[in-house]
């Protein structure tokens, strides 16, 4: 199965390496140096790597794996080169799709995905949130809590004396890392984050913040991983409306959504104005379906 899995990933890979060739002119010969590959006389330079690198983000830890591909498609398509394959009509009728379809993609992304598109602003969330009915209940119970994980339990108590002294939680947190030696011993901090309890390890953790009051710092609680202190900031029962931080990046999600669903359809509707268009009904609704 992974032999499988493996072959079908390369297939794809060279795939695309081929079809971005054709649509940029069949993969022209390249005779720059230093090359990093060379399959006859078509060659693979360091630039044509950092310009991927450039598009498509980090390829870099990957190069190796690219070049394979890459020597694989060149050969592939040499191939279809000298069997005549490549000026076929059919050929010709793929490549015309392709670039249609990267045509499209391409303006629905500087009409629907501009920058400007991707602004939601603070009372439109609001807004959403107080209108939603039981759109966002609760499925599950959802804690808000903040905890820091410590090495040592010495340090853990410190940590805390400082909370109980006064100090906020952000600078009882400074002051331990700011301390080399006591820094060292902090693991992991967690700042009035969610959480449910498939997400919030270790179980330890769950059991104390349902019990925990709220806003009152913990014990220090020894658990699989070290030892903890917690402090509960809200929690949510299952069938509760959540706190509006926990459901922000959702509200967001769900009114850019219907903001590019309108401006699709504006879109639409203002160049189906612009252009002239013509169906004859009668032989589409006339026209057969193919049988089985």
């Amino acid at each position: 199965m992974r032999l499988v899995s493996k072959r079908r990933n390369i297939h794809r890979s060279a795939s695309a390496i081929l079809i971005a060739g054709l649509l940029l002119g069949c993969l022209p010969e390249k005779r720059e140096s230093p090359y990093v590959a060379r399959v006859n006389q078509v060659y693979l330079t360091r630039q044509d790597i950092e310009a991927v690198t450039d598009s498509t983000g980090d390829v870099r830890s990957q190069t190796r794996e690219y070049v394979n591909n890459w020597i694989t498609a060149e050969l592939l398509y040499q191939e279809a080169l000298r069997r005549g394959l490549v000026g076929t009509d059919e050929l010709r009728k793929q490549l015309d799709e392709a670039k249609k379809h990267l045509a499209i993609g391409a303006l629905l992304d500087n009409e629907l995905y501009n920058e400007e598109s991707e602004q939601v602003g603070e009372d439109e969330i609001t807004a959403t949130y107080n209108s939603s009915g039981d759109a966002f209940l609760l499925r599950e119970d959802v804690v808000q809590i903040s905890f820091a994980l410590f090495a040592d339990r010495d340090v853990a108590n410190s940590f805390r004396t400082k909370i109980l002294e006064g100090s906020s939680w952000n600078d009882a947190v400074a002051q331990i890392q700011a301390d080399s030696l006591p820094g060292r011993q902090l693991l992991q901090v967690a700042n009035h984050q969610y959480f449910s309890k498939g997400t919030l390890f270790p179980d330890e953790l769950w059991k104390l913040s349902r019990t925990l009051p709220k806003d009152e710092v913990s014990f220090v609680a020894k658990t699989s991983v070290g030892y903890h202190v917690l402090i509960v900031h809200s929690v949510k029962r299952q069938g509760e409306m959540p706190d509006l931080d926990y459901v922000r990046n959702e509200i967001r999600d769900r009114i850019l959504i219907a903001k590019r669903r309108v401006k699709y359809e504006n879109l639409l509707a203002n160049l189906r104005s612009k252009n002239s268009i013509e169906v004859f009904a009668e032989v589409v609704d006339t026209t057969s379906s193919p049988t089985e």
